[in-house]
């Protein structure tokens, strides 16, 4: 990695106004995408994921975002030079950790670890499998966008496999207990320091938490319990989505085996522009041209507008006062975007540009002669 440091806003994919449930969720797609447990292709994953760790401790904690956006990274100090020197701890027992606690997110169980939480399970008790997420794209226009819409789309995602049930076997008698964890799922770890003996406790990298190994595998999945699937799912793409955004699409992720809880999808927006209107937050900036002549004496143009009741674009009629000015602003009131949280929309700005002709008539520049001596 480079040894310049990325904005933590970057690093985690979110806006400068994000939430901090915006940043909470920015953060646990990201990790499970970046633990080096879950990404084995990636030999720089460790690094990425430490980065993201320290954008999240940073953007997460009132005090210290507020100092980052004030002052920078000199407003912050985050030491990971020894982070998990320890070694990383497995996804769900990080993501636990942060997230077990947090009441506003009503507990684990609403980002999809079922198991975790509100509940209270015994260490012997098998964990709930959780299926990884998805990320994909879909493309909409600027209308789409502005009036929200519904669309359906295609993805791939892993299922379990229905010759086996998922079970990976070729049949029930192949599945036997791990001789790693005995059975447990979990592998313990002691390490002397200068506190004393660390007893560390982790996921059995052999059966990878489940306690069981197979003997036979199942000749339609190979063994891997699952298979691809072509799913079309239903999307609904509120009013007002920001280019760029990613909506969150509840159980449209992977399916690792029968009774696990199924991942999400992310879905990023690309909202292809539109050269009539300009958007910064909830407004919108129109440019006009006004001929020179309506800017003087005043007049009517047509600008293109929203019409949220019929849901489409269609054009309003604007009254030019006599004197307008290159860069004059008219203000139309609730033709702006809708807001996503809460109610009412933004404004619309007609920013007034004069056109001036490059060519004229000889009897339009005798006109405009006579116009300068009134004016003297």
């Amino acid at each position: 990695m480079s040894s310049k440091k990325r904005d933590y806003y970057e690093v985690l994919g979110v806006s400068k106004d994000a939430s901090l449930n915006d940043i909470k969720l920015a953060y646990r797609r990201l990790a499970r995408k970046l633990h080096p447990d879950l990404n084995k292709t990636d030999p720089k994953a460790k690094e990425k994921f430490i980065e993201l760790q320290e954008a999240y401790e940073v953007l997460s904690d009132e005090n210290k975002r507020q100092n980052y956006d004030r002052f920078g990274f000199s407003g912050v100090h985050v030491d990971m030079s020894d982070y998990f020197s320890g070694g990383i701890p497995g996804i769900d027992e990080l993501l636990k950790s942060i997230f077990g606690g947090f009441g506003s997110f009503g507990g684990f169980d609403d980002f999809g670890f079922g198991g975790f939480g509100s509940r209270t399970r015994g260490r012997s008790t098998p964990r709930r499998e959780v299926g990884q997420d998805l990320e994909d794209r879909i493309e909409i226009t600027f209308e789409e966008a502005m009036f929200g819409i519904k669309k359906d789309i295609s993805i791939e995602r892993y299922t379990p496999c229905d010759e086996c049930e998922g079970t990976g076997a070729e049949d029930p008698s192949s599945i036997k207990n791990c001789p790693e964890c005995q059975g447990t799922g979990r592998i313990r770890k002691m390490s002397q320091s200068g506190f004393g003996t660390i007893i560390r406790e982790s996921e059995c990298y052999t059966c990878n938490g489940t306690g069981r190994i197979i003997e036979k595998k199942c000749k339609a999945c190979g063994g891997k319990k699952v298979v691809p699937e072509i799913k079309t799912i239903h999307v609904s793409i509120p009013e007002g989505v920001e280019n760029g955004v990613h909506l969150k699409v509840q159980g449209a992720g992977h399916v690792p085996s029968v009774n696990a809880i199924p991942g999400d999808l992310y879905l990023g927006i690309r909202i292809t522009g539109d050269e009539k209107f300009i958007r910064r937050g909830n407004d919108l900036y129109t440019p006009a041209n006004v001929d020179i002549v309506t800017a003087i004496i005043g007049g009517k143009i047509n600008v293109p507008t929203l019409d949220y009741k019929e849901k489409k674009l269609t054009e309003k009629e604007l009254t030019i006062p006599p004197g307008t000015q290159p860069g004059t602003e008219f203000r139309i009131k609730n033709r702006g975007v809708s807001y996503i949280r809460g109610r009412g929309r933004g404004d619309q700005y007609v920013i007034v540009n004069i056109e001036i002709p490059r060519k004229i008539s000889e009897k339009q520049k005798e006109l405009l002669q006579k116009f300068r001596e009134l004016d003297n």
